[in-house]
């Protein structure tokens, strides 16, 4: 039996051990003793380290002293302080891209850089700012076209640090001062500044062993906290995948063209000998002037890896393989022609503030699988860390991305006990079909540009 490791223990590294535990020893190197990671790798007969997931050195000598085989790197923080790359130089066979090449997320100035180089048309409008009157002339050029903006920090910031108008500024003024809050609080940085998109935000997971891309079915998330997308952004609230590899809202068409996005950055970061490889996460709007790039992350997200793996069919650990070895084609990654939906459990308080909230969660039930995130065991349940971060997930599989949220709203409100909140609206009949209006009036809105064009 091969030995994976996984490092990290968030709800996404969750996903990975318990996948990989279903043929391979498990060994984890994580910051807390995450009971879905630990139970995996327990039951495949590996080894727990309990210990800074993002230090090289420390995952590293982990990995040397337990021969792994291979290691799976695959969280923001590791990959962007090296953790790959010291593996690969200490000769251990390592699934995830380079500090240099994950520069793609922890770098969204270089980012959105590289894809007005590589595919120009599907940039949005944006300027760098690397000081406050550059600031102020962006957020001027975006009021002169009437257009709302969107400040991001140039660095990580676990999904919360991005702000846009009016949902969380509610003005020029108010832009202008969180960009300068920005740049001071983060001296020799910069911050970008977008237009907003107005469309349908989804994302897609390309598997990719650096020069093949593989297309994981697309993911639609609920980034923010309450209910209607009201509230602070979060890490994830919940997503779902539908049956197939085409979402109600796209065309293969529209698909295309985001692969197309996608292989050129890889393209790009081959020419500029970076090695890139496990998963390319490309953030993309549908407009009504077509397709738009948001954002890459250069690993899979979360919870955006926990639909994908509830639905791949192939073996996790033979996929894996396939990429590091660079022989990677599109049987090595088949995917069951059902939908799949998450829900993550979180505490009311939830981004704001943390707490520490025992929870309890009876046994998986009606087709569900539960990962946890930021939580423990505690008394027989489970207790959250106390930080402000998501404690635990619950996903399903079935015929309709309708049927398997209500099986999980049934369960998160007949076998969860405690304090925890959830978004109950993720993926309902209403909510599917407020989305399915809005592509539909995406498209004719196309329909009208195009017969108005010479």
């Amino acid at each position: 039996m091969e030995k994976f490791l996984v490092v990290g223990g968030g709800g996404r590294e969750g996903a990975f051990a318990l996948k990989l535990a279903e043929d391979s020893a498990v060994y984890a190197v994580a910051g807390h003793p995450n009971p879905t990671v630990v139970d995996s790798v327990q039951k495949s007969g590996g080894e727990f380290l309990l210990a800074d997931p993002c230090d090289p050195k420390t995952v590293s000598d982990f990995a040397a002293k337990h021969d792994i085989d291979y290691a799976f790197v695959n969280s923001d923080e590791p990959l962007a302080r090296g953790v790959a790359d010291v593996l690969l130089a200490n000769g251990i066979k390592t699934i995830g891209g380079t500090k240099a090449a994950s520069r793609i997320e922890w770098d969204k100035i270089y980012s959105i850089n590289l894809v007005q180089k590589t595919a120009p048309s599907a940039a949005p409008f944006f300027r760098t700012a690397r000081s406050e009157a550059e600031a102020e002339t962006a957020l001027r050029e975006l009021a002169e076209k009437n257009a709302p903006a969107v400040v991001k920090p140039q660095g990580l910031t676990g999904g919360k640090g991005v702000k846009i108008m009016p949902e969380h500024l509610a003005s020029y003024t108010e832009c202008r001062e969180y960009a300068a809050a920005l740049l001071k609080s983060a001296p020799g940085e910069g911050v970008l500044i977008t237009e907003k998109l107005d469309g349908i935000e989804f994302t897609i997971m390309g598997f990719t062993d650096g020069e093949n891309l593989v297309l994981a079915p697309p993911t639609y998330d609920y980034p923010f906290r309450h209910e209607n997308d009201s509230g602070p952004g979060t890490g994830g609230m919940g997503c779902w995948t539908a049956p197939g590899k085409i979402p109600p809202f796209l065309s293969e068409q529209e698909l295309a063209e985001c692969k197309t996005v996608m292989q050129k950055t890889l393209d790009e970061l081959r020419a500029q000998n970076l090695r890139f490889n496990g998963v390319l996460n490309g953030g993309f709007f549908k407009t009504e002037t077509g397709i738009r790039f948001m954002e890459f992350n250069a690993r899979f997200g979360d919870p955006e890896a926990l639909n994908v793996l509830m639905v791949l069919e192939s073996p996790f650990s033979n996929l894996l393989k396939s990429i590091y070895r660079k022989t990677l084609r599109e049987e090595d990654a088949r995917f069951a022609n059902k939908a799949s939906a998450v829900k993550y459990l979180v505490s009311e308080e939830y981004p704001l503030r943390g707490g520490t909230v025992p929870f309890t969660i009876k046994d998986a039930a009606d087709g569900m699988q539960i990962f946890c995130a930021s939580c423990v065991r505690q008394n027989g349940g489970y207790e959250t860390l106390g930080k402000a971060s998501r404690a635990a997930a619950l996903g399903c599989t079935a015929g309709s991305i309708e049927d398997a949220a209500a099986r999980i709203n049934r369960a998160a409100e007949e076998r969860v006990s405690g304090a925890l909140d959830f978004r109950r609206d993720i993926g309902t009949p209403e909510n599917l079909a407020k989305l399915k209006s809005r592509a539909e009036n995406i498209n004719a809105a196309r329909r009208r540009r195009a017969k108005t064009q010479p």
